[in-house]
């Protein structure tokens, strides 16, 4: 049997062997708590980060649509504008062609009346000759 002493003794001893497995147990704990901590912060960065990095493609991606678009407006407004520049010439053409016929045919109305003008003196002479003629005749 044991004597009283060995007996406190083992008490003690495993009084301090049970607070060394609790400081153990609570090391472990903690280590165990600050490691999830740890991955969790890690998890939550790696998120946060993801999500500016596709946050950044996106607005990067947003300003290129809005660069080409604005490329396309200009390239459709130039194309546009050659478009309405060619219709003007067109239109300066034809109006050019249209005072080109309508003086010619002034001219050759001018020629007609010279013509008639002259034809219609030389009638005149004719019958004036002719009634001078029928009077001494």
């Amino acid at each position: 049997m044991k004597s009283f002493e060995q007996l406190s003794e083992d008490l003690a001893t495993r009084r301090a062997e049970l607070k060394q497995r609790q400081r153990e147990q609570g090391a472990r704990f903690k280590a165990k708590g600050a490691e999830r901590s740890a991955a969790g912060k890690a998890r939550a960065t790696a998120a946060s980060q993801q999500s500016a990095d596709d946050s950044s493609a996106a607005l990067d991606r947003i300003k290129q649509m809005a660069v080409q678009k604005r490329s396309a407006e200009r390239e459709r407004k130039a194309k546009q504008k050659e478009r309405d520049d060619i219709s003007r010439e067109i239109e300066a053409s034809r109006d050019q062609k249209q005072d080109d016929i309508e003086q010619r045919r002034d001219e050759r109305e001018d020629d007609i009346k010279a013509k008639d003008k002259k034809r219609m003196s030389k009638e005149r002479k004719r019958e004036e000759l002719q009634k001078t003629l029928d009077t001494v005749g």
